[in-house]
This record gives structure tokens, sequence and C-alpha cells, in this order.
């Protein structure tokens, strides 16, 4: 026994990529199987009496989606809401990451410590704290005193809002974690140089944080564009995502076909787009900016 050990430790001492084995059937079972069947209830015609007609095979759902005028404003609010909540998450994270790599003993550690504890709290809840805040008597417009009341609640505004405090910690994270590569000295060599504050972290800073910001805009933009809790609690009847939009074919008609087809355009649409973003910085971007993400 002890020798089978020892060969199968040399083993993978040899081919290190065999320990992703694991991972990789887990994946494809798990997920892979899963999104195998969403595709395949997709194309399954709707019964008025059942989820599904079983055996059947149609391309009427995804006709729908081409034909259906409601369903395809839902995809252009999803992608509006996901662009913004993507750029206004990209630049608050990376002057909160900037903050907390500047930073150094108790206060880094305060700064990186409030995003783990809000990591640690459920999106309902997250989201529900901020319909209080928001509402026309709340704690917001109590700070804008004259200013208000300015409607910040069942609107795209409060969607927006709720979304970027959700997204934060997904950009936070791993911009600081490029960040923390850097050599401090660079900047004060920069700053000695002539360049100026802002310059210095535009052209030093901002191109050594690119994988992160890469990656935090990816996870922000695909959470955002799909997201459930934040249109449904701060949004009205207007601000309804695709993944609203599904729920309602589920939980309301009973159109489980639909609501496939409906998050495999989703799907398609979040990687679309994340393969675009990802071309478009490793064409105009610095180099090595993509590293590990396609």
């Amino acid at each position: 026994m002890a020798g089978a050990f020892a060969d199968l430790r040399d083993g993978l001492g040899r081919r290190p990529q065999l320990l992703v084995v694991p991972v990789l059937v887990f994946e494809l079972l798990a997920f892979g199987g899963a999104i195998a069947y969403l595709v395949r209830l997709s194309f399954y015609e709707s019964a008025t009496t059942a989820a599904y007609r079983s055996g059947t095979w149609t391309l009427a759902n995804y006709a729908e989606l081409v034909s259906n005028g409601l369903l395809q404003e839902r995809l252009l609010f999803s992608l509006r809401v996901g662009a913004i909540v993507t750029a206004c998450s990209l630049l608050l994270g990376f002057v909160y990451a900037y903050a907390a790599w500047r930073a150094s003993g108790r206060k880094r550690t305060l700064l990186l410590g409030a995003v783990l504890v809000e990591l640690l709290i459920s999106i309902v809840i997250k989201v529900y704290a901020w319909k209080p805040l928001l509402a026309p008597d709340g704690t917001v417009n109590d700070l804008l005193g004259g200013v208000g009341p300015v409607e910040l609640l069942n609107n795209e505004v409060g969607v927006v809002i709720g979304l970027v405090y959700s997204m934060l910690p997904y950009v936070v994270l791993p911009v600081y974690a490029t960040l923390a590569t850097l050599d401090e000295t660079l900047l004060e060599a920069a700053r000695e140089l002539g360049a100026s504050r802002a310059r210095s972290v535009l052209e030093i800073v901002v191109p050594q944080a690119m994988p992160g910001l890469l990656a935090g805009g990816v996870t922000a933009f695909a959470w955002s564009t799909v997201a459930y809790a934040a249109p449904s609690i701060l949004g009205s009847t207007a601000e309804r995502t695709i993944a609203n939009e599904a729920g309602r074919f589920i939980n309301g008609t009973y159109d489980w076909p639909r609501a496939a087809a409906l998050s495999v355009e989703a799907i398609l649409v979040v990687l679309l787009a994340t393969a675009l973003a990802v071309g478009l910085v490793r064409r105009f971007g610095p180099r090595g900016a993509t590293e590990g993400l396609l």
C-alpha cells in the first residue's frame, strides 16, 4: 500500500496537471450537465397542464425571444444596467483598492476587513438594507436636506445603487491582489521625474491593475446583467431583468421551456460580451492583462 501511494505521489510530481482532473470532472458533471439539461429544456413545447410536453422539439421558444417586444426590452434593460453597474463598480472599486493598497497597518486591515465582511452577508439582506436608506423619508434624503425628496427607490437608480454596492467586493479584491505585486518605489520614481500624482497613477498603477479590473469587470457584468434580487426589491415593475422575466415564466405562467430559452439567451449574451471585453483589452490594453482569462 505504501508503495502504491509513493508511486502515485511520484506520478503527480512528474505530471502536476493531473491534479486538476477531479475538478474538471466535477465541473463537467455539475455545471456541464446542468447547462445541457437547460438547453434541452428550451427546445420542449410548452404545455397547459404541465411544465413542458415531453418528447417534443421546437424552435418556437427562441422565435418568441426575437418577436416579443417585451422580452427584447428586458434584454436591453439588463445590458444597460449591467454596463452602468460595471462602470461604476470598476471606478469605485479601483479607488477603494488603491486606498487600501496605499494604507498601512490598521487602516489597511479595516478597509480590507470591511470588504470581506460584506461578502459574508446575503445579497438579499444587503439589498433590503437599502430600502430604508433610499426611501423618500430615508437616510439619504435626510442628508440631502432641502434638495429632496429625491426619488431613489422603485426606479433604475435604486437598482443600480444596490447592485454597485453588491458588486464592489468582487472588484476590490482582485484589483488589490494585482496592486499588491506592484513595487511602490516605481511611483516615487515617477514623482521624482516630474510626473504628477494623477499621471503616475494612470501610467503605472492602472496598467498594473488591469488584470484585476478585467476580472472584476467580468464578474460585475455577468452578475448584474442577470440580477434578480435588486430589481425585484429596489425597482418597479418596469425595472426587470432577464432573470426576473425567467422567474415569472417559471412561477407565474409555469412555462419552463420559455424560461429555459431566455436563460440560454442570457448565458450567450454574457459570454459574448465578456469575450468582446477581453478581446478589446487584449488588443488595446497592456501586455499580459488577459493572461489566464481566455
